[in-house]
């Protein structure tokens, strides 16, 4: 039981610190303004900046711009035209080894919106359950944790986007003319730690993720990963090493950065107005400039604003990942950014990816009713499936 009275000081205290520390990022978002607007033609010296800095610390993540400025704002010069668009999510029920059962369970929700149809969305869930010993434990008989499920549930949100795109496409008749996206709620580009990635089991599954892009850019059909509120700071970062003389830029300077705290939303909602999105850069990431890139899939990334008023206060600033393949293709994105704007009309967020959420989620409800039909599975065998003493003294309490 929380006993909120006895946190009334706390609340106080916090609730100062919060106002200090919004006043100074104030300050400091004041200086990277600043800073992006001093720093903004790009040139060779910029670059050899950015690549000393990944090179000295290949766990650094920075922006690498891909255009000749820094400070681009940039609406579209394109007419709106009816896309389809496809949103895919996921969710997972984690393996819990006070629980009756040892398993674990991958849902992905699919929804597929044909702009101007006037056609009824289609929507598809696809759950997975994951009960044999082998997908269960690790090398060394340990239970597998939540960091292997969220990969399996990353792969199986991106299997799902290759598939509906395929799927939509042959209902298509395989025209082309017609712009299909298919958005994933989150990045596009995998998270891979630098001691983990050239583990073997860490390779396949970034060829099974690069498999799945390839997939789709077979179809005609552009992946999209969209963050809403993201708080990555791959600008800033580059930012702070652009003001870095070239033989300081090293593994101690680049982690000292005057903007810790500070994200890259922070610059773009002072920046961008409705509809506007900010220069393109890609990631700095080993995965990215190795692996992605080897296979025709550097990930680049922008930041938009998806609001429909004007002003820092009504700015809704998400970041957008596409393929630099995408990228390169001006009037391609120029449409693929008109149709996520109009999808987010009425909610500031994309409504495909909204309702994609609520077919993946699993509530505790539905837990307790696959629990329910498990039990009733195993009893029909002779076996009585038992929580552990921790769970069962928690759920009489």
């Amino acid at each position: 039981m929380l006993e909120l009275r006895r946190l009334l000081d706390d609340i106080e205290a916090m609730s100062r610190e919060v106002t200090t520390s919004r006043q100074g990022l104030s300050a400091l978002r004041a200086y990277g303004l600043d800073a992006l607007a001093r720093l903004a033609v790009v040139n060779d010296a910029l670059l050899d900046k950015i690549d000393r800095a990944a090179a000295e610390d290949p766990s650094w993540r920075g922006a690498f711009p891909l255009g000749p400025r820094l400070d681009e704002r940039h609406r579209p010069q394109v007419e709106p035209v009816d896309a389809t668009l496809i949103g895919v999510d996921g969710s997972q029920i984690y393996p819990d080894r006070h629980g009756p059962f040892l398993y674990y369970l991958i849902n992905t929700g699919a929804i597929v919106l044909r702009q101007g149809s006037g056609q009824a969305p289609l929507t598809e869930t696809r759950p997975t359950l994951v009960f044999r010993e082998e997908a269960l434990y690790n090398e060394d008989q340990e239970l597998v944790d939540n960091r292997v499920v969220n990969a399996a549930r990353e792969l199986a949100e991106i299997r799902e986007m290759a598939l509906q795109a395929t799927a939509e496409r042959e209902r298509l008749g395989g025209e082309l003319d017609r712009l299909l996206i298919v958005l994933g709620d989150g990045p596009l580009l995998i998270w891979v730690g630098e001691k983990d990635s050239r583990d073997r089991e860490v390779q396949r599954r970034i060829a099974a993720y690069l498999a799945e892009l390839d997939a789709i850019r077979r179809v005609g059909a552009v992946p999209i990963g969209y963050v809403d509120r993201p708080r990555s700071a791959n600008v800033l970062r580059m930012l702070h090493v652009a003001e870095l003389d070239l033989p300081d830029i090293v593994t101690e300077n680049l982690r000292a950065t005057r903007y810790r705290h500070l994200t890259d939303r922070a610059l773009f909602e002072h920046m961008l107005g409705p509809n506007e999105r900010s220069a393109l850069f890609t990631s700095t990431a080993t995965i990215n400039r190795v692996d992605f890139r080897q296979a025709g899939q550097e990930i680049a990334f922008f930041y938009l604003n998806v609001a429909r008023d004007p002003g820092p206060d009504a700015a809704r600033i998400a970041r957008v990942d596409v393929p630099v393949w995408v990228a390169e293709q001006p009037d391609l994105l120029d449409r693929v950014q008109m149709a996520i704007y109009r999808d987010c009309d009425g909610m500031d967020y994309p409504y495909v990816l909204a309702r994609a959420h609520e077919l993946a989620v699993v509530g505790q409800r539905e837990r307790e009713e696959l629990e329910h039909m498990l039990t009733v599975a195993l009893m029909r065998r002779g076996l009585v499936p038992m929580p552990s003493a921790k769970a069962t003294a928690k759920r009489l309490l």
